[in-house]
């Protein structure tokens, strides 16, 4: 059974204060802006009490915060909400009161704290569109917890086709795409499927179950109110 976003350490502080310095950290790097000027202390009060009752975040508890926010569950834990702490030209920063922060690159998540595993670094080559388009994305992931860095992974992003989904009660029209993924089996042997669900004119990712280490239960994220 997959442990819930809140029980991956041993107590709510000691995951405040790993997730922190990733926060601090990468705005400094990145040059991104916080929400309103706020601290990251502010980030965790908002986030405090909003945790779904075994499901998913209700529209209320999403219209509770003025902030750009993110659904996450991972595995068949109960849905948290996660918002936004940056913000620079598509790498985004999000952070929630348990601890979890997410950075993610135009939808797709490239770097984790806060859960049991980590993803500890990314860098990617997208390829161009091929035949049918099939597009070819080789990214390179750290796993520091497994000593293992600068490990190839080659990902094929296959369409599916149009599809609505339904996000906070709002009936949302997006393209459906599939990406099937394999590690290099010389040093992980390692497979699996992400899946997105994406704007068909911004690109925005509003939904996608993603994997992001081999000992961690996929991912799920869905957007509950879009950066501006």
């Amino acid at each position: 059974m997959a442990r819930s976003l809140n029980t991956s350490t041993n107590s709510s502080s000691r995951r405040v204060r790993r997730a922190a310095p990733l926060i601090v950290a990468v705005c400094a790097l990145a040059g991104c802006s916080t929400i309103g000027g706020g601290d990251v202390a502010s980030l965790y009060a908002i986030t405090k009490s909003i945790w779904s009752d075994g499901g998913r975040v209700t529209l209320e508890q999403a219209a509770a915060v003025p902030y750009a926010s993110m659904g996450v569950r991972l595995g068949d834990s109960p849905e948290a909400m996660i918002i936004l702490a940056g913000d620079a030209g598509g790498q985004r920063l999000w952070t929630s009161a348990a601890g979890v922060a997410i950075m993610t690159n135009d939808g797709r998540i490239v770097r984790t704290s806060g859960f049991e595993h980590n993803l500890g670094g990314y860098e990617s080559r997208v390829g161009a569109p091929g035949e049918n388009g099939v597009q070819v994305v080789r990214w390179q992931a750290d796993f520091t917890d497994l000593n293992l860095y600068s490990v190839l992974i080659t990902c094929r992003d296959r369409p599916v086709g149009d599809e609505t989904i339904v996000i906070l009660g709002k009936s949302i029209r997006t393209r459906h795409v599939v990406e099937s993924c394999a590690s290099d089996a010389s040093r992980l042997d390692w497979s699996f499927e992400n899946t997105y669900w994406t704007d068909p004119v911004s690109g925005l990712v509003w939904r996608s179950i993603q994997h992001v280490h081999p000992q961690l239960d996929a991912i799920e994220t869905e957007i509950l109110r879009p950066p501006a």
